[in-house]
């Protein structure tokens, strides 16, 4: 063999031992899964990922799981998805969970039969987390009232613990101020905005706060003498009007002076109608119905308070036809809608133009009129919110991803407090408070 003939069959030689090296190494490399895309939106979430598999090694399974909470402190399992073929590379998840931070992983159960026995590992991709600001809630708030002046401001009442005001901007998204109080157990009589800048808050004892609502400062505190407890208030002028239970009241803060009338009185709730007029809601089953009081200037002395009252219909209401703690005005005050069966009331005849439960068969939980007096409903144990249109059509059905109950329309579209779990609430007339323990949440569309 000469010397040419022998240096080609070396070059040759060494090709093959190289190329059979780097076979080999290639085939020593582990599973491996790299994500390269995660996108997310409101409705969506896209995951794409490769995968580096070398010969020998059989996926089992390939899934998705996904793990959804509001606080790094919360503990959640991971849970499984999505079941998907073993040479899939992409996902959307269209039921993305309504939380501030939605986890996701690629797992792979794999059998690895370049060894003997065949070895079952598992392969786990790294987290990919789509995070987001939520204005969240420990349960349910009592009460939530748009602020007169300002489209996107909301005034909620929230029991929870010592019981705070807080205050939620909807183009910020986020909670402005939080004022807090003693004991929330005793917050049971919905606040009023009265001159459009004062915020008056009662609680059960006869404490009755005067409060900012631009800055949530405490302009005053007035205590009214209960003997029972307070069960219904309203401000006209220098005078609050009060039930002790039973009994009508009222308290002049001017002068300090408290006065029992004496009169029977059984009102679920009072508000302001205009300067001299206060509306009344009356709801125990036997005894619904709503009334309209007027107070002219020099009626209430030093011993007595007299009125003219104003419902002059004799019309049998059904049971559950009117709530405390169900019920929105629309913009110009001449219809309310109450009770878990939407009665939509005229305030010119006090009767009822139409029940929501006639057209759906469903029971609601809260209500809110756009400017346009489209109405909005939020209907219990489902994720929906109804909307009708002037003439009560049901024009619209909104599919959320919380439970919700209380709409809130704002300058740039609906948003609504919902909970994390499914609620019922039967009705006032039957002795039920409105008091729901379960986590909710601002949800944005």
């Amino acid at each position: 063999m000469d010397y040419t003939k022998y240096k080609y069959l070396l070059i040759i030689l060494f090709a093959i031992l190289f190329s059979c090296s780097e076979s080999d190494d290639s085939n020593t490399l582990p599973l491996a899964i790299t994500v390269s895309k995660f996108e997310t939106s409101y409705n969506q979430v896209k995951i794409n990922w490769e995968l580096s598999r070398p010969k020998g090694v059989i996926i089992q399974e390939l899934t998705i799981q996904r793990q959804a909470k509001n606080s790094e402190n919360e503990f959640v399992p991971f849970e499984k998805i999505a079941n998907l073929p073993s040479n899939e590379t992409a996902f959307v998840d269209n039921e993305v969970p309504y939380n501030s931070e939605v986890s996701y992983k690629i797992v792979i159960t794999y059998a690895d039969e370049r060894i003997s026995p065949a070895k079952i590992a598992v392969l786990e991709s790294e987290n990919k987390i789509f995070s987001r600001d939520i204005v969240k809630f420990d349960r349910v708030p009592f009460q939530v009232l748009k602020e007169p002046n300002q489209t996107d401001v909301f005034h909620i009442l929230d029991k929870e613990s010592t019981g705070f005001l807080k205050k939620y901007n909807s183009v910020q998204n986020k909670l402005t101020d939080t004022k807090a109080f003693k004991d929330g157990s005793l917050l049971n009589n919905k606040f009023q905005i009265v001159n459009n800048n004062e915020i008056f808050l009662a609680d059960t004892k006869g404490v009755i706060y005067k409060i900012n609502n631009n800055n949530y400062q405490t302009i005053a505190t007035y205590s009214c003498k209960i003997t029972d407890r307070l069960n219904a208030f309203s401000v006209l002028g220098n005078i609050i009007y009060y039930q002790d239970k039973d009994t009508w009241c009222y308290y002049d803060i001017n002068t300090g002076i408290n006065i029992n009338t004496g009169w029977g009185s059984n009102a679920d709730y009072l508000e302001p109608y205009n300067s001299t007029k206060l509306f009344a809601l009356y709801c125990y089953n036997g005894n619904n119905g709503l009334n309209i009081f007027e107070f002219t200037s020099g009626t209430c002395t030093s011993s007595s308070c007299s009125r003219t009252s104003y419902n002059h219909s004799n019309t049998l209401l059904q049971a559950n036809s009117i709530d405390a703690n169900i019920f929105a005005w629309n913009t110009s005050k001449s219809k309310i809608i109450t009770s878990i069966n939407g009665c939509i009331f005229n305030i010119n005849d006090f009767k009822i133009e139409k029940r929501l439960y006639d057209i759906t068969g469903k029971h609601y939980f809260q209500f809110a009129f756009d400017n346009q007096d489209n109405l909005y409903a939020t209907v219990q144990g489902e994720k929906t919110i109804h909307k009708f249109n002037p003439n009560y059509d049901l024009i619209e059905i909104i599919k959320t991803k919380l439970y919700p109950f209380y709409p809130m329309v704002t300058s740039n579209g609906l948003k609504v407090i919902g909970g994390y779990e499914p609620a019922s609430y039967w009705s006032f007339g039957y002795g039920y408070s409105f008091d729901l323990n379960i986590k909710c949440a601002i949800e944005t569309f």
